[in-house]
């Protein structure tokens, strides 16, 4: 206790304590089910085992590929919108005075506050074809028929990724504005004295130096779109012609509509694996390679 050691690892036991209960547990026995038969109200490990039948049926199954599909191209979409269009805002309120950058901030992060299923819901009015949207597109020459919104299987995607968009925007605008604070402001004038301007001071200082937040970022909203389903599911549900399904809402489908738990937690185990093949490993060898130099 006097040297530490001791007293840190009990400091964090109750914390570890709870993630083993609320987490690795309900893992473990999430990915073990997916070895056997399992439906609600009847579960006998002698005679429900089944094997890696579960996994043979998802490789098979055109639907469940098609939701990873959905949610890779979903999540690649919507992260590449969200760090494009929070870059800029978040640049632009950097650089306006503060007495105008103090009353947008709180305005632009209301969607953040906003309920994902309400979020849904809004946006199943605007893509209305009597709503705002296609009032707003025919004063362009823009019809319905030009961009269909979510009842087009060819746009159905894109709109549940506009729509997700705008939710998360103010939080990539919140962390990358603590970001562009933190910039020591001699660098830019440094920089400006010698003939830097514009997009040459982004390239060379602003990217550079935000380059740890950025990752941060690209982590979490990965994650947070690969396990989308409340902004989907509310304002598409899966359709139309599962055009927009998710493995969550496929998964949430198997469970409570078909009743095959088992299958259902198979989906899930997947799309937890492709989660940390596509996030995790890179977001480990970037951590790796930054802090130990080991490539």
């Amino acid at each position: 206790m006097e040297k530490g050691d001791l007293l840190s690892v009990l400091l964090m036991s109750p914390a570890m304590i709870l993630i083993i209960i609320v987490m690795v547990i309900p893992l473990i026995y999430g990915a073990y089910l997916t070895f056997f038969d399992f439906q609600f109200g009847r579960f006998d490990p002698g005679t429900d085992f089944t094997g890696l039948l579960n996994y043979s049926t998802f490789f098979q199954d055109k639907t469940a590929i098609k939701s990873i599909i959905n949610t890779i191209l979903f999540s690649f979409g919507a992260i590449t919108g969200e760090l494009l269009i929070g870059t800029v805002i978040a640049v632009i309120l950097y650089q306006i005075p503060r007495t105008v950058s103090f009353v947008l901030r709180p305005i632009i992060t209301i969607p953040l506050l906003v309920s994902p299923i309400v979020v849904g819901l809004i946006w199943r009015y605007i893509y209305d074809p009597q709503g705002i949207l296609y009032w707003f597109l025919g004063l362009m020459d823009i019809t319905i028929e030009q961009f269909p919104g979510v009842t087009a299987k060819s746009t159905a995607l894109l709109s549940t990724i506009i729509a997700h968009c705008w939710q998360v925007i103010p939080f990539v605008v919140i962390v990358l504005t603590a970001g562009l604070v933190s910039i020591p402001i001699e660098l830019y004038e440094a920089a400006y004295i010698d003939g830097a301007k514009g997009f040459a001071m982004f390239r060379r200082i602003t990217f550079p130096l935000l380059h740890d937040v950025y990752m941060v970022i690209l982590l979490i909203s990965g994650v947070d779109t690969l396990k989308i389903f409340d902004i989907i599911y509310s304002l598409t549900g899966g359709g139309p012609n599962n055009s927009t399904i998710s493995v969550s809402i496929y998964a949430f489908n198997q469970a409570f509509m078909q009743n095959n738990m088992s299958y259902a937690m198979t989906l899930s185990v997947v799309a937890m694996f492709v989660t940390f093949v596509i996030f995790g490993i890179p977001f480990i060898r970037y951590n790796k390679i930054k802090y130990s130099g080991v490539k």
